[in-house]
């Protein structure tokens, strides 16, 4: 492999894909209008996207439009026509956007010198702009994908979102005060200045308390929702058809904040909050995870996705649905245990960026789920309970697909391939039965594919254990022969990589790298039993499941088996490290990402403790310490334990403010090599948490992973 001990090949493939955007949310606007004939309709499609700006160190948000033409009629229905309309629109400060359910208002928060403003638009002009923080109701008006929501009520006079509790104004004991002056009945706490607050940990910090709040605007004010649970935090908060209530999600503290995000097993419920009679009921049972509630169009059923609370941090769920009238729960999707070939392996949705899901005949649900080693769109009938795959099969530029929203049957997506950048696609969905015959079309001018491509493929492996069955990804730089290749485990451990663009392994893929992308048992997308097949063997099957998958593709697929490397991150980061101490004459050099080294060290001061004891195969108690042998379990699964035998060159990267896997986890790993002799590289990220992914940083890591394995490449 030709290299160069410069960087500035890699600075020039990074900045290169740095210009391509991904989708960040999408939605087609209400009111479709007839075109000529009642069965051609147009409708805005409006997407925000997120492009990385180096020079800015800022990432930059844009709206594109896109006009879509369409047939509805029964036996005529399909995607017509779709056009681009303008340039896009810078919105880098709009934090919420919302179009009302006609069409005719659309709502902002925005963020304008730590202050937010909620603005009134129509199609004319900005109507109202009112600071929130100036009406003194609450704090900051949450935006993340966990807890927040911004809706309008079916009236359009309301909007639904959710904010920081307001805290009261506190002052030191020795602040000196104006004897004359009178106190006001907003005096300031004295005392409490220092007392600590839970928050919901990784990616939520400084969220302690969110409350509910509705914002009229005829009247211009705020209200803040009360007879909300105090034992629980409310999220996802939805407006009931009739607008005259909410439902949301309620999250407990018990027995304290425990971290949320990525993880779907947090104990929650759904409850619905009456606005005339001030009451809030539980609507579903106490011992469940829920996220996720949707109403259909008719506003008969609220569909959401459940998982058992506690167990490993992401897996199988089922979809539920609440019948509103008949005020009962019921399951449409069962846990998928075991999986037979390239059967439904059940539903894997974390991500619930979608506006809608329902169908227009409000039976029919669509949602994404990982698939394998892929992303799948789904649809699922909940009165009769069957699921079909919806995504189209066999397309090269659509591995990885990701529902965005639906409206009058019009279903909008995103789409990418290890080969192409996120685009757009939509159809039109068939009626009941016929859902085969869907035919997508792309929205965008042209389909953003690399040039030239990628080799790419999924290879099944059988582990040496002759267990499960499961996949990695190889890619690689086509025409290369023998090309080094780096070993990439996913984190989680109960995640997954799909077979989508990502722009770190497609760089280093074309500085002439082959990258493994392996999916060893425990990941996500390959039935439940899958999933639990690894608490309590992190260390070795995992281990075991990577390693197999190196040896086999090094015996079949031409890599240069003497420049082997591994890089990972959390706990593909614990994965990696293990490697090169179980293996210390395999690999030529390592990169770790915010690892995790030593699970009893990681126990007192992660957010998510009882990761921790699962993946060690011990049962959560927050009664009581550890015991000697629940701290001796977890050491002897960690990299620690096999740290004295590492001998590849290992750079460890950190976010300075990981609060998932904090950054002394790295440190002790350092410290160690450093007093062994082994060529060790810290890099520190400050305001960086666990995925690194701040503009900057996220930069600086490529180059220095690319310069870090050319420096450590074997002359052989």
């Amino acid at each position: 492999m030709q290299t160069s001990s410069s960087a500035t090949e890699a600075v020039r493939v990074y900045r290169d894909l740095a210009r391509r955007p991904s989708v960040a949310r999408a939605w087609i606007n209400p009111a479709a209008k007839d075109v000529g004939t009642t069965d051609r309709k147009h409708v805005e499609v409006c997407s925000l996207w997120a492009q990385r700006d180096i020079e800015t160190s800022k990432t930059a948000k844009f709206i594109r439009q896109v006009v879509v033409v369409f047939l509805s009629m029964p036996k005529n229905r399909g995607v017509a026509s779709s056009e681009v309309s303008g340039a896009p629109v810078d919105t880098s400060t709009c934090q919420l956007q919302q179009t009302s359910p006609s069409g005719k208002l659309s709502a902002v928060v925005r963020l304008l010198s730590d202050k937010q403003y909620l603005e009134i638009w129509d199609h004319t002009c900005k109507l109202k702009n009112v600071e929130l923080q100036a009406l003194e109701k609450h704090g900051k008006v949450y935006d993340d994908g966990t807890f927040g929501c911004f809706q309008w009520s079916p009236c359009e006079r309301y909007l639904l979102y959710i904010a920081e509790k307001k805290t009261p104004k506190m002052e030191s004991f020795f602040k000196r005060k104006d004897k004359g002056k009178a106190e006001s009945g907003d005096a300031p706490v004295q005392g409490e200045e220092f007392v600590y607050q839970e928050d919901w940990g990784e990616g939520l910090v400084a969220k302690h308390h969110p409350v509910l709040c509705i914002f009229d605007i005829e009247e211009e004010t705020t209200q803040v929702l009360e007879n909300v649970p105090d034992e629980v935090s409310p999220g996802q908060a939805v407006w009931c058809p009739d607008g005259k209530g909410v439902v949301f999600v309620g999250w407990w503290h018990v027995p304290f904040r425990l971290g949320i995000i990525y993880c779907t097993n947090r104990r929650s419920a759904l409850f619905h909050l009456d606005l005339d009679g001030r009451t809030c009921k539980q609507l579903t049972g106490d011992d469940l995870s829920v996220r996720c509630p949707r109403f259909s169009p008719d506003g008969s059923r609220l569909v959401y996705l459940q998982n058992p609370p506690g167990g490993p941090h992401s897996s199988c769920s089922q979809v539920a649905m609440y019948l509103w009238k008949e005020k009962t729960a019921v399951e449409v999707t069962d846990i998928v245990r075991q999986v037979s070939g390239d059967g439904f392996p059940g539903v894997y949705t974390w991500d619930i960026g979608f506006l809608q899901c329902w169908a227009a005949d409000s039976r029919r649900v669509v949602l994404h789920t990982n698939w394998r080693s892929r992303m799948a769109l789904i649809i699922i009938n909940t009165d009769t309970n069957e699921v079909k795959k919806l995504s189209a099969e066999g397309d090269v530029t659509a591995a990885a697909w990701r529902l965005l929203d639906i409206r009058d049957d019009l279903i909008l997506a995103a789409c990418s391939a290890p080969n192409t950048s996120q685009h757009l696609r939509c159809a039109v969905l068939p009626p009941a039965g016929q859902e085969h015959l869907v035919k997508w079309e792309t929205l965008d001018v042209e389909v953003p594919t690399l040039t030239p491509p990628l080799d790419h493929k999924v290879i099944t492996l059988t582990p040496a254990d002759e267990g499960m069955e499961y996949e990695a990804i190889l890619m690689r730089k086509r025409g290369v022969e023998s090309p080094p290749m780096i070993v990439w485990p996913h984190g989680g451990p109960h995640s997954v990589f799909s077979s989508e663009f990502l722009p770190f392994t497609v760089g280093l893929c074309q500085l002439g790298f082959a990258v493994l992308l392996v999916n060893y048992r425990g990941s996500l997308g390959f039935g439940q039993d899958f999933v639990e097949s690894l608490p309590g063997k992190v260390g070795t099957q995992d281990v075991s499941d990577v390693q197999h998958a190196v040896e086999t593709i090094v015996g079949t697929e031409g890599v240069n088996k003497n420049q082997l490397f591994v890089c990972g991150g959390s706990h593909g980061g614990f994965l990696v490290t293990h490697l090169i101490g179980q293996f210390p004459d395999t690999y030529k050099a390592c990169v770790a990402r915010n690892p995790v080294i030593n699970i009893a060290s990681m126990f007192g001061i992660t957010d998510i403790p009882d990761w921790c004891c699962v993946e060690a195969g011990v049962e959560p108690d927050y009664h009581k310490p550890p015991s000697p042998e629940v701290y001796t379990a977890m050491l002897t699964k960690s990299p620690m334990f096999h740290a004295s035998k590492i001998k590849a060159p290992t750079m460890i990267m950190l976010g300075e403010v990981d609060r998932r896997v904090p950054h002394t986890q790295g440190k002790e790993l350092y410290r160690l090599l450093k007093t062994r002799g082994v060529p060790a590289r810290l890099l520190v990220y400050p305001d960086n948490n666990h995925p690194i992914a701040k503009v900057d940083a996220e930069a600086d890591a490529f180059v220095n992973i690319y310069k870090w394995f050319t420096e450590h490449m074997a002359t052989v």
